[in-house]
């Protein structure tokens, strides 16, 4: 018979085990620890930063002052096209500010189903914000010196249409009367 001492620790550790019948129990503990490792993160919280839970009130900006904004800078910008003399730009914009949220979309056999994703519970609770998207430019018209001159025309409707990305159909540009 061998001496037990001449055994490696860990054989040793589970001839004891087998005796007392604890390998059983052992093992049991071992897996159940490993699951909640791999599972307990998944369910519980998230240790990555944070996804901001409501549009940031400070960088919201109305409908109202993002059109004036819109509009000072394409008479900044039509001010500088050769043959163009004082400009006046109205611009006309569709709805407001569109938020979007986080959201998720699962397919089963039974169809698809979208869900808002949330952070907290009870009263606590709110929408995981994403971005905003501001109003769709419906239409830019500008009045301006030189703007019965076609060559001027064309170049104030091709520079909106690239700098905005409105398509030329929507923008007008006639002369000051």
């Amino acid at each position: 018979m061998t001496d037990t001492y001449q055994q490696p620790p860990a054989e040793r550790c589970v001839k004891s085990m087998k005796k007392g019948g604890k390998l059983a129990v052992a093992l049991a503990g071992i897996l159940l620890g490993a699951l909640l490792l791999f599972f307990g993160n998944r369910a519980g919280r998230d240790t990555s930063d944070p996804a901001p839970t409501a549009p940031p009130e400070t960088s919201v900006p109305s409908a109202e002052t993002y059109r004036a904004e819109l509009e000072s800078r394409v008479k900044s910008l039509c001010s500088r096209v050769v043959g163009v003399g004082e400009v006046e730009v109205m611009i006309t914009l569709s709805g407001g500010f569109e938020y979007v949220y986080a959201t998720d979309t699962r397919t089963a056999a039974g169809g698809t189903t979208t869900t808002y994703v949330t952070v907290g519970s009870g009263s606590g609770e709110s929408l995981v914000y994403i971005t905003q998207k501001p109003p769709e430019i419906v239409g830019i018209g500008v009045v301006c010196g030189g703007g019965m001159d076609p060559t001027v025309r064309q170049e104030i409707t091709a520079l909106l249409s690239a700098a905005l990305g409105v398509g030329s159909n929507k923008i007008y540009v006639t002369g000051r009367g």
